[in-house]
């Protein structure tokens, strides 16, 4: 007689006879096959659990781990007909280890043994089990893994079913072997993947890791608003360390500082703190308000200054919970972040600076002489305001490069055309940054009688009103001053773009790339100035569908010399309208 019950056949002849023993031989093969066909140890648990049920000829099957930490035997599957109050992936059923005492023997002890629920002397934990779940008699295996008892197996047997015998016994523990032998190889696949997700210096997830949890965060945020922060972090001081002490004792630095990120993070459970290589780390915080990640910020900056021979962490933190624009990809949340670190790093704060949040004056700006602008008088030559604009120029060339190849990525991450904002905002990010500029805005009119809309903008920073220092900061809740409050912004989309100088009661206008002069800047662009921006770049151009479309760059004290930017951006827009 044969019964058919899964992946082979167990035939079910007479015991003792070499039919019966060929068909266990075949089962135990069976066995052996579908525990090198497990991936994971859930899989080893789940696929063992219902074999064993099967091949046992048991009413039921159950796969049991001893939580060492706990002293607990903890039921993890259970196959076959079950009792009351069974489940088939049980999520608390756990009994004290001290009630099975069977599993504390040492290794050359521990074996296979039968127990049945009418012995008198048997264990009474054991029995009384039995009889509440209505079965009969049952079979315990240890299942040995490392060389100590790693759980059981435990099959049992109904009232009308035979009582299991010495033969079974023997076929059980060659089962836990193989059952030892797929925790093993599953083991081991799970060792090679955790080093695939794991920085094998700090112990801290790697970027692969943080990278595929911020996409899943980024998604979740997109369909339920789930807040989303990431702090990234820059260390100070490691190059010093290298040069002078040699690199043994910087990876000291950076193993320490690893410390530092994961105690932050489990300030706020559930955070991921990981090393992106190099200098770089970072904290991905999930479900909490944008003032928990900056408090974990704040936290972290200050243990990063009590590790030994460190001198702290450049700290920015970019968070959905603050007005920043519209976060639809992890490469606008990162770059939000990174900026925000880049600014901490200059400034050489020893707080973490937050996107989108007014922030301290730039010392290393603020300390050069700023005259204040007086209109000129008759005859003198307009003064060249660009020698008092806070930074340097910007590195053309490199941004031609950074622009261009930041398209051609978004072009190869899908098959299809990619959609004309997603181009315009790579050139808006890409010229922001290389302006270190306050925000960026992307308007679009989808027809000549249409109105024009904001369709997309990012924010970096919130300014400070002019000459009021660190009490001037603008509400981290207020809504962004953006460039819709510009007089006739639909004229400056048709004639092509122009600069903005706000700074200081003056004003100048810049259409192309010339220097004008005016004593008194508009009612709009007042505006802008009172909110603390020194500037803006403005650049309109039309689609090949006619659609029409303007990126308006504002800037503060802080920002780059933009004058070169003019050019740079118009070309930009244009190659992104035409690809």
């Amino acid at each position: 007689m044969s019964q058919v019950t899964g992946a082979h056949d167990v035939t079910r002849p007479r015991p003792g006879s070499e039919a019966h023993a060929a068909a266990r031989l075949r089962a135990l093969t069976g066995f052996a096959k579908s525990m090198a066909a497990a991936h994971s140890v859930e899989d080893v648990i789940r696929i063992a659990a219902r074999e064993a049920q099967r091949d046992l000829r048991a009413a039921v099957a159950s796969i049991s781990m001893w939580e060492r930490q706990t002293g607990r035997l903890r039921v993890l599957a259970n196959h076959g007909k079950l009792a009351t109050g069974e489940s088939a992936f049980p999520k608390d059923e756990s009994y004290p280890v001290s009630d099975f005492p069977e599993i504390l023997l040492s290794e050359d002890d521990l074996g296979p043994w039968i127990q049945v629920a009418d012995d008198e002397y048997g264990d009474p934990k054991r029995v009384s089990m039995l009889r509440r779940r209505g079965r009969h008699c049952a079979l315990i295996a240890p299942i040995v893994y490392n060389g100590r008892a790693w759980g059981e197996l435990f099959a049992a047997r109904t009232i009308d079913q035979p009582i299991y015998d010495r033969e079974d016994v023997d076929f059980a523990a060659a089962l836990t072997a193989q059952i030892a032998a797929g925790l093993a190889k599953a083991d081991h696949v799970r060792q090679i993947e955790r080093l695939a997700y794991t920085d094998q210096l700090t112990g801290l997830a790697n970027r692969r890791s943080f990278d595929a949890r911020l996409d899943a965060a980024i998604d979740r945020h997109a369909s339920d608003g789930t807040v989303v922060s990431l702090i990234v972090c820059d260390v100070n001081g490691l190059k010093r360390m290298n040069d002078g002490h040699g690199h043994d004792h910087g990876d000291a630095l950076l193993v320490q500082l690893a410390g530092v990120m994961s105690a932050a993070a489990a300030l706020l459970p559930g955070s991921l703190a990981a090393r992106l290589g190099g200098d770089e780390f970072c904290v991905l915080i999930e479900g909490y308000g944008a003032d928990d990640a900056v408090r974990v910020a704040e936290e972290l900056c200050t243990l990063a200054l009590t590790v030994r021979g460190g001198e702290g962490v450049a700290c920015g933190v970019a968070s959905t919970g603050d007005r920043i624009g519209d976060v639809i990809t992890r490469d606008r949340l990162f770059r939000l972040a990174d900026a925000a670190q880049y600014r901490a790093k200059r400034s050489r704060s020893l707080h973490p600076v937050v996107a989108g949040r007014g922030q301290p004056p730039d010392a290393a700006v603020f300390a050069l002489p700023s005259p204040r602008a007086v209109p000129p008088s008759p005859g003198a030559p307009v003064p060249d305001r660009r020698v008092h604009r806070g930074r340097t120029g910007i590195a053309v060339e490199s941004l031609l490069t950074e622009a261009f190849s930041a398209l051609d990525e978004e072009a190869r991450r899908t098959t299809s055309a990619v959609p004309i904002v997603d181009r315009v905002e790579v050139v808006a990010d890409v010229v922001a940054r290389g302006l270190d500029a306050a925000s960026w805005y992307i308007y679009s009119k989808p027809g000549h009688a249409e109105p024009l809309n904001v369709v997309r903008y990012s924010v970096y920073r919130t300014p400070a009103e002019p000459g009021l220092g660190d009490e001037g900061m603008v509400s981290a809740a207020q809504q962004p001053v953006g460039p819709e409050h510009f007089m006739g912004i639909e004229d400056l989309l048709l004639s092509g773009g122009e600069f903005l100088e706000l700074t200081d009661g003056a004003f100048d206008s810049e259409p192309g790339n010339g220097y004008g002069y005016a004593p008194e800047p508009p009612p709009a662009a007042a505006k802008l100035a009172a909110a603390g921006y020194t500037g803006a770049v403005t650049i309109g151009s039309a689609a090949p569908d006619r659609s029409q479309w303007m990126v308006a760059v504002l800037l503060d004290s802080i920002s780059k010399q933009p004058a070169p930017a003019v050019p740079l951006l118009r070309a930009l827009l244009a190659a992104a309208l035409l690809r």
